[in-house]
């Protein structure tokens, strides 16, 4: 069902993800950049939703691979789920602490929610209100963790292509409602809290997880390929472009609503379908170069890392880089930053790797049944 360069074109779409994810943030840092540069950088905010994307296709193949899932599979799942994140999120909550101590100080209750990995359920929680982010970004993580507390029995119901586009239908009308509901309940927090929150948790997330089981069945589908490097060229430069017309187009809202029309978020993920289904059915292109596929093995301890590397880099350079700077000079300094935020995400992103990551990764293993370390290296 599965091809066999399926950790390439996974490992690819990782790579691609954090970086735009750097992208977004090191962008955030320059107020005044130009706006149509300020615009293309700000579209880096939804490589989140190809992390999802990869996840769920990634964990779908895992468990399909399995002839007879079962309680204990449920079992090894959430073993190595935790071990896979909590190490790394953990080790990043203290280097955060250290180098960002929290204005609002040490609250013991913040901390537990977000290794609870509920942290995505609240506005006071994420936080969209002031108070302390444990782990900058963390509100993804809680997203991804809801999504896993759901998979076993979603993996388990959803079996063919025709159930994961009911599954996509259903997710929307809960996005919808929920939002709804949300609005409503937490008008209190005022606008901006709650509409940040309201894209931020996972029942307005929950239609990407979806798309990734509709993809997951497109791509197990082995009638559809594609043989020539310039039709997977051709295709793949269609995709990229509609990226950039999402990025300039001025959307009303980006989470799913009464009236609200198409939210980017599901243009944007449909858009990113396209592209993992070109880089897992097509042949090799530079999209899956093997230093993309590298930075992929590294993503999320560069997703954790980054934060830190944009926020400080500035303080660092005596000067030299200039948050406020305007006009090309944001746009050349804004470069710069860019390239030493991700050279020392990367640098630490591999040490995190090999000596944080792996041996968790390792336990696992020991852990859980050998026959079932198909989930060893997924999501």
């Amino acid at each position: 069902m599965v091809t066999a360069d399926k950790k390439n074109y996974i490992d690819a779409v990782r790579g691609w993800a954090i970086l735009m994810v750097i992208t977004t943030h090191v962008g955030g840092m320059f107020a005044e950049m130009p706006y149509p540069i300020k615009k293309l950088t700000n579209f880096g905010w939804n490589g989140v939703q190809l992390f999802f994307l990869a996840s769920a296709v990634t964990l779908l193949m895992s468990w399909h691979r399995q002839k007879d899932p079962n309680l204990a599979s449920v079992r090894s799942f959430f073993i190595r789920r935790y071990l896979r994140i909590a190490p790394m999120y953990y080790a990043g909550a203290f280097i955060y602490y250290v180098a960002e101590p929290p204005e609002s100080g040490f609250d013991i209750a913040q901390m537990l929610r977000s290794f609870a990995f509920i942290n995505a359920w609240h506005p006071d929680w994420i936080p969209t209100t002031p108070g302390w982010m444990v782990v900058p970004g963390g509100w993804s993580i809680g997203v991804e963790f809801s999504f896993y507390f759901l998979f076993p029995a979603l993996a388990a119901l959803v079996v063919t292509l025709p159930r994961s586009v009911l599954l996509f239908v259903a997710s929307v009308g809960l996005a919808v409602a929920a939002n709804h509901a949300g609005a409503d309940i937490l008008k209190d927090y005022g606008a901006t809290a709650v509409n940040n929150f309201l894209y931020f948790w996972f029942p307005n997330q929950a239609p990407v997880f979806a798309l990734g089981f509709v993809l997951y069945f497109i791509i197990t589908n082995t009638s559809l390929k594609i043989t020539s490097k310039p039709t997977a060229y051709g295709l793949l430069a269609v995709t990229v472009a509609s990226w950039f017309f999402v990025a300039e187009y001025p959307f009303a809202t980006n989470r799913f609503d009464w009236g609200a029309g198409i939210p980017p978020i599901l243009i944007v993920s449909i858009s990113f379908m396209a592209f993992i289904f070109i880089l897992a059915k097509g042949p090799e292109t530079l999209f899956t170069h093997p230093w993309i596929r590298r930075i992929g093995v590294l993503s999320f301890s560069a997703y954790v890392l980054h934060f830190l590397f944009a926020h400080k880099i500035p303080d660092w350079s005596f000067g030299l880089i200039d948050r406020h700077a305007t006009g090309y000079t944001a746009i050349a300094t804004g470069i710069a930053l860019w390239v030493l935020t991700a050279t020392f995400t990367l640098l630490g992103a591999a040490a995190a790797h090999r000596w944080i990551e792996q041996p968790a990764i390792d336990l696992a293993h020991r852990l859980t049944p050998s026959r079932r370390r198909v989930f060893a290296q997924a999501g």
